[in-house]
């Protein structure tokens, strides 16, 4: 019997505990739960937008850097494809000086190495232009 009595006894305490979950609570509970509730919404937002911040400063940090490195890695390949140009330019100048004799062919021998000077010296000046590690 008193086995019986303590087994109703605590489910009856149950069910009034269980039946609590369904009443509604104060004005004044409401309001607190409401505030602790925007105090933390506010608070997440707060450090999504951080963390949204932090992670696109890095990114544009990275598309500096890589932007950066394409920019040198141009101006070097621009600098080799005007030498290289500049030494078929020679090279051919020269060849056509082969059909001049005497001073005539130093002259044009003097005047192409004197061109293919002031082309490679023009591609070392757009490449320190243009590169940003030569800044």
């Amino acid at each position: 019997m008193v086995n019986r009595s303590a087994r109703l006894a605590v489910l009856l305490a149950g069910a009034c505990a269980l039946s609590a979950c369904n009443h509604a609570k104060s004005p004044a509970e409401v309001a607190k739960d409401t505030q602790a509730a925007e105090r933390k919404a506010i608070d997440e937002v707060a450090k999504a937008e951080q963390t949204a911040a932090d992670k696109e400063a890095n990114a544009r940090k990275d598309v500096r850097g890589e932007l950066r490195d394409y920019a040198h890695v141009a101006a070097v390949q621009d600098q080799k494809v005007a030498d290289t140009a500049a030494d078929g330019a020679r090279k051919v100048e020269l060849a056509r000086c082969e059909a001049l004799n005497g001073s005539a062919q130093k002259a044009c021998r003097d005047q192409a190495d004197a061109q293919y000077d002031e082309a490679k010296a023009r591609a070392k000046q757009e490449r320190a232009e243009s590169d940003p590690r030569q800044h």
